[in-house]
């Protein structure tokens, strides 16, 4: 099984349609080839406005920094 990841801007038009992430796993496994989108959980947070207005306190690290206590908690 051989697996790589490549950049969306690479394949042809007609299947960019149906893959939306900028990265895509491309896995090739007997002779098959599957196409899986990589998806960021974090992405849309650099797109979103921060929480707090003086910008101390990134979306991305204040989201972080909950799960790590999560994991603590267990």
């Amino acid at each position: 099984m051989e697996s790589m990841i490549i950049d969306r801007e690479i394949l042809p038009e007609p299947i960019i349609s149906y893959i939306h992430s900028e990265k895509i796993r491309l896995v090739e496994e007997n002779g098959t080839v599957t196409l899986s989108p990589i998806v960021d959980k974090y992405a849309i947070l650099e797109k979103s406005f921060g929480m707090f207005s003086d910008g101390k306190l990134s979306c991305e690290r204040f989201i972080k920094a909950k799960e790590e206590e999560k994991e603590l908690e267990k």
